[in-house]
């Protein structure tokens, strides 16, 4: 019995062994170790592409590759990444949002159009838009979804590996624009430095200090929420400002002056050459600013503006309307309240606590949740829906729109 139980040990030893040496046996490619690795794209059977909005939701081909010898069977996940050069030097491609498991890989044609957009400067088209040499590539990333044999070793050292580019001519198209409505989300431009003059660059000042720039009618926006914003309103030659961007960061997108010349990030503050009232034009989509004199008619100018509605503390009007701030001292057509709503209610902004001129939605129908948080207001338009929450609630009398920004 003692031989038998030698036996057993020295057998169960010889197992134990055996699966050590197969787990140390997995070998990594030390060129996949280090990122060095290249493997094979094979080029398309075709090279010419027109991308058009009709086929936005199709592939415009699919592209192959041979996988990267990471010295072990692995699943991978592919990127597709553009240039506009073979050399794919960073910051100077994009890469596709979506990624493919398998040598196969499809290309979007919409992904693909947005990509070769955002590597034109300032994401702009030429005009007329040109046939391009597009460089593509694939990145290969070892999954870590999938079992593979690197899992016995808890560690995953291969790094991300890059193959070889194929030069893809593509005639891209300038993507549709959109009603402001039917965008996920705007993104919002804002002046700064003028209404308290602090320079507040904090969503807390909103109103006081940042007013937001107006939405336009039309298609005018697209599916990112860049598009045109404008604001007319007074402005004093002695008074200077800046227009800052969606994220209200100094060191972020803002615009100011070079010189003469309005620019992005530009060093020095806006100012207009004569009291009076002008009309700025921001086109975030091509980055363009303008500033001209407003066209008459001008704007009529109101003693006081207000929120009434459904909430209890004015009861539409049984009760003295929620007074809005004026955001200037003369010539104001930016009000601004900060109000919390205890529960969803439907309610309206109008001047001088009457019925004369008053604001709501474009909607047929009152409380549409369509145009809870923005919308370019009409007179005498529908209920707006304010929803449960504290908010920033701006009005821009000129042309109508409100914001209701939430905190």
């Amino acid at each position: 019995m003692k031989k038998i139980n030698i036996i057993f040990f020295i057998l169960l030893t010889m197992i134990g062994l055996s699966s050590c040496s197969d787990q140390m046996g997995v070998k990594i490619n030390p060129t996949a170790e280090s990122g060095t690795l290249r493997f094979h794209l094979n080029q398309p059977v075709y090279s010419n592409y027109v991308l058009t909005d009709a086929n936005s939701q199709l592939d415009m081909d699919s592209i192959t590759c041979v996988e990267p010898n990471y010295g072990f069977t692995a699943a991978v996940n592919y990127t597709t990444q553009v240039c506009f050069d073979s050399t794919f030097t960073a910051g100077t491609f994009q890469s596709l949002p979506t990624t493919v498991n398998g040598q196969k890989v499809g290309v979007n044609t919409l992904e693909m159009d947005k990509a070769i957009i955002a590597l034109y400067p300032g994401g702009v088209l030429p005009t007329p838009v040109v046939r391009k040499n597009v460089f593509v590539r694939l990145m290969a990333v070892v999954s870590t979804t999938v079992t593979n044999p690197m899992d016995s070793l808890h560690a995953l050292t291969v790094k991300p590996l890059y193959s070889n580019a194929v030069m893809l001519k593509i005639l891209p198209y300038v993507l549709p624009l959109f009603g402001y409505i039917d965008v996920p989300a705007l993104r919002f431009w804002y002046i700064i430095g003028l209404g308290d003059g602090a320079w507040h660059n904090d969503k807390a000042y909103i109103g006081s200090s940042i007013y937001p720039l107006s939405i336009e009618p039309g298609k005018k926006y697209n599916l990112k929420g860049d598009g045109e914003y404008t604001f007319t309103g007074y402005f004093a030659a002695a008074r200077q400002f800046k227009i800052i961007g969606p994220d209200l960061k100094w060191d972020g997108t803002q615009w100011g002056m070079n010189g003469t010349t309005y620019a992005q990030n530009g060093a020095n503050n806006i100012a207009v050459p004569a009291d009076g009232y002008y009309t700025i034009t921001l086109n975030s989509i091509d980055n363009t600013l303008k500033i001209v004199p407003a066209v008459a008619p001008l704007p009529k100018t109101f003693a006081s503006m207000g929120l009434t509605g459904a909430m209890p503390e004015t009861n539409w009007a049984s009760l003295p309307d929620l007074v809005m701030k004026p955001a200037e001292t003369t010539n104001n057509h930016v009000w601004y309240i900060n109000y919390t709503f205890t529960a969803d209610y439907q309610c309206k902004i109008r001047a001088n606590s009457a019925w004369d001129d008053n604001w709501g939605t474009p909607s047929a129908n009152d409380g549409d949740p369509i145009y809870t948080a923005y919308a370019i207001g009409v007179k005498g338009g529908k209920n707006i829906l304010g929803k449960t929450g504290s908010y920033t609630i701006v009005l821009n009398d000129v042309d109508g729109s409100y914001f209701f920004f939430k905190k």
